[in-house]
């Protein structure tokens, strides 16, 4: 019985070391693959107004200041991370933000994550060459709450046009130079490096850059989530001002930050160099500070167009606190 007893015990012994083991090993995995715990989690897509994040990753790597980017390829599933608390900053469509405070979610409208960046592309051989001529065609937009779709509406209406004489139809903006190539589409409305992913490839023309339809146009902006901006107030306010240096280095540097954004994004550098080097203006990440009152502006239109329920003040989203 003694023999038994002491085989047994010796049994559970080994067991618990090698049960204790395996959580270490799988502690340390999850710190590699996850990072620190207190470390921020950044929300973004591959897109140029959200190339603050990789420029900024890279700057900050190995500090104190460093963070956890997190790439997304689709709108819901971002928002829903943010909803969660899996995220603690999101750079996002400025309508979605407005949306999920509206709903009741937390958040910190901090920062824009650029100016112009965006423009509306039409097959090659479409024959179209006004917005009126979009009349009965399938267009691609990026989701509803998009600026990029506000502005195809007003647009719409500014030409006698009403929003049920198009299709449109949300697509992750990856896919929409595929799709115009192959004629599954007419046009879209997007975000850069997705314009001139179809104008490089010869598939698609450009009908309208918003620098010149809609100058100082908003795309996305970065939020967190208040209760982080609350309880880590300090860290939450060097991260932003870290971002905001990056806006400022990218201005500076564009070939590089191409370089960066063509690697964090897996897409040709010659595509992210085109964007930010064809002009100046194409994209510009000076003047990044939000404003309420384009906000509201923003907010204003999407409850004319039944997007929102109901307005919110805009003063209790917007914060640029942190640059005092």
């Amino acid at each position: 019985m003694t023999r038994v007893t002491s085989k047994f015990g010796y049994i559970l012994l080994i067991s618990c070391v090698l049960w204790t083991s395996m959580i270490t090993v799988l502690h340390i995995w999850r710190n590699q693959e996850h990072g620190n715990d207190s470390m921020f989690r950044v929300g973004f897509v591959p897109i140029t107004c959200h190339l603050l994040c990789p420029v900024a990753a890279r700057e900050l790597a190995g500090t104190k200041m460093a963070f956890k980017p997190v790439k997304f390829s689709a709108w819901p599933e971002m928002c829903e991370a943010l909803r969660s608390g899996e995220l603690d900053f999101a750079f996002i469509l400025a309508p979605l933000a407005i949306l999920l405070k509206e709903q009741g979610i937390d958040l910190k409208l901090v920062l824009l994550g650029h100016r112009n960046g965006t423009g509306i592309v039409v097959k090659k051989d479409g024959g179209i060459r006004s917005i009126k001529e979009l009349k009965g065609k399938k267009i691609a937009i990026p989701i509803r709450y998009s600026n990029q779709h506000l502005t195809l509406l007003t647009l719409l209406n500014e030409a006698g046009l009403a929003e049920g004489d198009i299709r449109s139809y949300e697509m992750p903006p990856p896919d929409m130079p595929s799709a115009l190539a192959i004629g599954a589409i007419d046009a879209y409305i997007v975000g850069e490096p997705y314009v001139a992913q179809s104008e490089l490839a010869d598939t698609g023309k450009v009908l309208y850059l918003m620098k010149d339809v809609r100058p100082g146009f908003i795309s996305s902006v970065l939020v967190v989530r208040q209760e982080v901006f609350e309880t880590r107030r300090e860290d939450v306010k060097k991260l932003i001002q870290a971002f905001y240096e990056a806006s400022k280095w990218i201005d500076k540097h564009r070939a590089e930050a191409a370089s960066i954004g063509a690697k964090a994004y897996g897409l040709p550098e010659s595509l992210i160099t085109h964007v930010l080097m064809d002009s100046i203006d194409r994209v510009t990440y000076d003047n990044i500070l939000p404003v309420a009152s384009e906000l509201d502006a923003m907010q204003n239109k999407m409850f004319a167009y039944g997007l929102l329920q109901k307005t919110i003040n805009m003063q209790e989203l917007v914060d640029v606190s942190w640059k005092d």
